[in-house]
């Protein structure tokens, strides 16, 4: 078959242009119109979709979209609409850049430090000619101006860019050539064919140019890639192996290739998890996602049958409940600092009810991996368990105040009143810290006297002893010990995972062993595991068990202390049995 079918789709769908999110019936999702940045002297037709329940105190991840012109074809808000309303999704911003007016010469690749275009040829003239200008546009010019206006995720996981064809192919530029601003990338029926050579077909195999670029590359680290392509696309076939060209070419970027007198790397070969060869629907975790769409074709019909997929896959949701993002959250005591604020699913279904409270300290590890601010790269996945448990009836429902940390974590975190040197020692190679910059009691002062009055007012929350825990792990769980001994009439739970009891040779056993709270009105959980840091603890960790004994806590009642063998000194572990110590805080 001639080529000039695989060009024709290079060619804009002009009657979709206007209107491309022209209003339908029962549409909750509100657009604006957008006066966004000039491309090279050009205003670009760019709009926002914000969710019906965009709230100012919540962070949303954005998803930008080339040809949004195109919005309305491929039924982008009846998707969204859909997808929100069955749970499939979590709430994003979608910024839907209509295409420039010389779209071949835009939609290309690009590279970023040689500040210049990849430009490749095809019998309608050369494409990508502004590729590097129209991506640096983007990445410098228009995300930068999205996130002064929007309560955007500023960061790269919380960041997709997506576009098919020629879209596509620039989609996958931007997310390769700017991997600290799109963490996320989904390229439909991507024009992976561009060559730099177009002698014959072997000259177009082996310069490929999306995959000499990625080749020539490495890996970036932490991001996605989901490539989706139709096996009724076309019917070309260059290599003559029965498979079409569309479908080999975005095989080729995910898997490698070889022939043609050239051996270019592919996703796989850099370090990326993919499902292709294993199974035909990605999964969560798989970062070079390969969808081939049986019956699929090369135009909008096909593309709005694989969105809700990819949105699935770059944007699942949190598995119920609504999360609220406080910034900067400011103190009279502490320097302020962010707090998160997870309420339970159904907590706006009934005005009456009311919730306990649990409030974690390290916030920035328990919720959304796309935020890029868990440690490791890995969250506890708070909101995950909390929702799998209240389904289950496991555990009552519940608010979870969740406190980020600060550079000063260490000074608040370790129990000012158990130290009696003038300095403590934390783990060996770490400076030591002088008694006198302690501010523990200074954060336990911000959280009963300033962030739990804000709470309890802002919320419908049982704001009594019986009703209000702690947890931390690490130092962490010391503070939250710490605080049942200050504020035994405040808090009457306290989960204490991996407690760091080497923290000053183990002071806060002998402090918290004379000042533990009455164990008919208070409960307390410990645990450790064998491995790392938590290799340590076994010898301290029975020392404040005896401590418990004496002062009439009874293990498995009002106490509970458990080892996890194997368990190591990380979120990765603590997720994975963050289950155990919220049965007990709020178990029925």
């Amino acid at each position: 078959m001639a080529d000039i079918p695989k060009f024709a789709f290079l060619l804009p769908a002009l009657f979709f242009v206007a209107n491309a999110f022209a209003a339908q019936p029962g549409h909750e999702w509100r657009e604006e119109k957008l006066q966004a940045p000039a491309f090279l002297g050009e205003s670009l037709d760019v709009r926002a979709l914000l969710p019906p329940d965009y709230d100012a105190a919540q962070r949303y991840p954005v998803l930008y979209l080339n040809d949004g012109q195109d919005g309305q074809a491929v039924g982008l808000k009846a998707t969204l609409q859909r997808l929100r309303a069955e749970g499939r999704i979590a709430p994003l911003i979608v910024i839907a850049i209509g295409m420039p007016k010389d779209r071949l010469g835009a939609y290309g690749l690009s590279d970023r430090l040689a500040t210049r275009s990849l430009v490749g040829g095809s019998r309608v003239g050369p494409i990508g000619v502004q590729a590097h200008a129209y991506s640096h546009w983007l990445a410098d010019s228009l995300v930068p101006f999205v996130d002064a206006r929007y309560r955007s995720v500023p960061r790269p996981q919380g960041r997709a860019i997506l576009g098919w064809s020629l879209g596509g192919l620039n989609a996958f530029n931007l997310g390769w050539q700017y991997p600290e601003i799109f963490g996320i990338t989904g390229a439909f029926s991507p024009s992976f064919w561009l060559a730099g050579e177009r002698g014959d077909a072997a000259a177009i195999q082996r310069t490929r140019l999306a995959q000499r670029m990625l080749d020539a590359g490495s890996k970036r680290e932490g991001s996605r890639f989901w490539l989706t392509v139709g096996d009724r696309e076309e019917t070309d076939d260059r290599d003559g192996d029965g498979i079409i060209d569309a479908v080999d070419d975005a095989r080729d970027l995910v898997d490698g290739y070889a022939g043609s007198g050239a051996t270019l790397r592919g996703l796989r070969q850099l370090g990326y998890k993919t499902n292709l060869g294993e199974r035909d629907m990605p999964a969560a975790d798989d970062t070079a996602a390969f969808r081939l769409f049986a019956g699929g074709e090369h135009n909008q019909a096909s593309w709005a049958k694989e969105l809700p997929e990819f949105l699935g896959w770059a944007f699942p949701a949190s598995g119920g409940g609504k999360l609220l993002h406080f910034p900067q959250f400011s103190s009279a005591r502490v320097a302020s600092r962010n707090v998160d604020v997870w309420l339970p699913p159904g907590y706006d279904g009934d005005p009456r009810k009311r919730y306990p409270v649990l409030y974690l300290h390290d916030g920035q590890n328990l919720f959304d991996a796309s935020r890029d601010t868990a440690y490791g790269g890995t969250t506890w996945g708070i909101d995950e368990a909390m929702t799998k448990l209240i389904a289950s009836g496991g555990i009552r429902a519940a608010i979870v105040v969740a406190v980020w940390n600060t550079p000063a974590r260490l000074a608040e975190y370790m129990p000012a009143k158990a130290v009696t040197t003038d300095a403590v020692h934390f783990v060996d190679g770490w400076p030591d810290l002088p008694r006198g910059d302690l501010r523990s009691d200074e954060y336990l002062s911000f959280l009963v006297d300033e962030l739990k009055p804000f709470i309890d007012e802002r919320f419908r929350t049982l704001p009594g002893r019986d009703d209000t825990m702690l947890m931390g792990s690490s130092m962490g769980g010391l503070i939250s010990a710490y605080a049942l001994t200050e504020y035994p009439q405040v808090f009457g739970r306290a989960a204490c995972v991996s407690t760091h009891w080497p923290a000053g040779g183990g002071a806060a056993i002998d402090y918290f062993g004379k000042h533990l709270p009455d164990p008919a009105t208070h409960r307390f959980y410990f645990d450790h595991g064998t491995a790392t840091l938590d290799a340590a603890y076994a010898p301290y960790q029975q020392r404040m068990d005896q401590a418990m004994q004496r002062a009439g806590y009874r293990n498995g009642v009002n106490w509970i202390s458990r080892e996890f063998p194997g368990a190591d000194h990380s979120e990765k572990s603590w997720r994975k049995r963050v289950e155990v110590p919220l049965r007990f805080l709020l178990g029925r």
